[in-house]
């Protein structure tokens, strides 16, 4: 569905119109309410409104700042102050996706990138970029064009290998791995938390590709899930955890006490991952007041049917057994049952009785009914 950006005739005023048939994007309640109430610092403050069915007119509250293209014409060309800059971008790109509010492309641009500058004009202390709390459920999945990445090459003079390597990761999306190649290119260490990051990044992506160089038929599928179940009962599978848990912080076996060497317990094990489902934005006061569920065993299911269901949804547009979370080796897999209207995530519709990888930090959506999903 292609998106249209144009700058008005009234200065940090500019008009968005997606290009296509109906049905065309609509307001994000969820995503409005978290740029009126939550709005993190990356994200530029702002103001919009629907014109037509396809149209939409937004103003950027500039506040000092200034667009990056103004920035760059004012500071040096050489290529680590390039790098510096493409830094403060995709961490602003990767606070706004932990705040669950939409990235969309077309918006990222030179001229709609906000920047503060330091006294002497010259350096970025931060930058924003801008973000509408557009949702389209029916919109298929494209490439992200990395013209923005061509525009900081031919700004900061970049190598043409170092261009296509950075247009590659910024195509698939891949930002954290572009902000790692961006501080190795720039010189700046890493900190701890990224350091963190990138070690549990490694070890999911090892588990995604056990998981997947697994049997795909039916029956392997059936096999690998039969192995994994710690019981024949959602009750008897959850016993078997607490008793495990009890053997291993208080050494309880065969309801005696014993006495073992104090250990440290790895904390990053599989057997201490905890997920969670929230109608409220998590890290908001909103989400302690709506529905939401920890997911503590390896199979969860989400559906109508109270006495088949883990988390029930009371919806006449949620199906009896509508959606699945399981838990394969730490990382978690999300599949729609058949259901009537449907499974999303992240605006994306699923094939139905498909396995799809979760990341950390999505939204999913259950028919009508949208929940935020976290874990680790």
């Amino acid at each position: 569905m292609p998106i249209q950006v144009e700058q008005t005739e009234i200065p940090a005023v500019w008009s968005l119109t997606v290009n296509g048939q109906p049905p065309y994007p609509s307001i994000d309640t969820m995503a409005d309410t978290g740029l009126l109430r939550h709005r993190p610092a990356s994200a530029a403050s702002l103001s919009w409104f629907q014109t037509k069915a396809d149209t939409w007119i937004f103003q950027i509250n500039q506040g000092g700042l200034v667009p990056l293209t103004d920035a760059v014409r004012r500071s040096s060309a050489d290529p680590r102050a390039g790098f510096l800059l493409m830094i403060k971008m995709i961490e602003a790109i990767e606070e706004t996706i932990d705040h669950l509010l939409p990235v969309i492309p077309e918006l990222l641009r030179p001229d709609l990138l906000y920047v503060s500058c330091s006294a002497n004009g010259r350096d970025v202390e931060y930058l924003q970029i801008v973000t509408l709390p557009l949702l389209c459920p029916e919109q298929e999945a494209v490439l992200v064009d990395a013209e923005i990445v061509r525009w900081f090459g031919a700004a900061f003079h970049w190598d043409s290998s170092v261009i296509r390597k950075l247009k590659d990761l910024y195509e698939r999306e891949a930002f954290f791995d572009l902000l790692l190649e961006l501080k190795s290119l720039a010189g700046e260490p890493l900190t701890a938390v990224e350091k963190q990051r990138e070690k549990a990044t490694a070890q999911q992506d090892r588990n995604a590709r056990d998981i997947h160089t697994l049997p795909q038929p039916e029956e392997g599928r059936n096999r690998l899930l039969s192995h994994m179940k710690t019981g024949t009962t959602r009750g008897g599978r959850i016993a078997m955890k607490i008793k495990e848990l009890a053997r291993m912080i208080f050494g309880v076996q065969n309801q005696e006490m014993i006495h073992e060497a104090t250990e440290e317990l790895d904390l990053s094990s599989d057997q201490f991952q905890i997920a969670q489902l929230s109608q409220g934005l998590p890290g908001t006061p909103e989400e302690e007041i709506g529905h939401h569920a920890y997911i503590l065993t390896e199979e969860f299911v989400i559906g109508r049917d109270m006495s088949k269901c883990d988390l029930w949804i009371d919806s006449p547009s949620i199906s009896r057994q509508h959606a699945k979370i399981s838990r394969h080796a730490g990382s978690y897999f999300l599949e729609d049952l058949g259901s009537t209207n449907g499974t999303t995530l992240d605006g994306l519709k699923l094939t139905k009785n498909r396995e799809y990888l979760l990341p950390e930090k999505c939204r999913v959506g259950f028919a009508h009914e949208v929940y935020y999903f976290r874990s680790g």
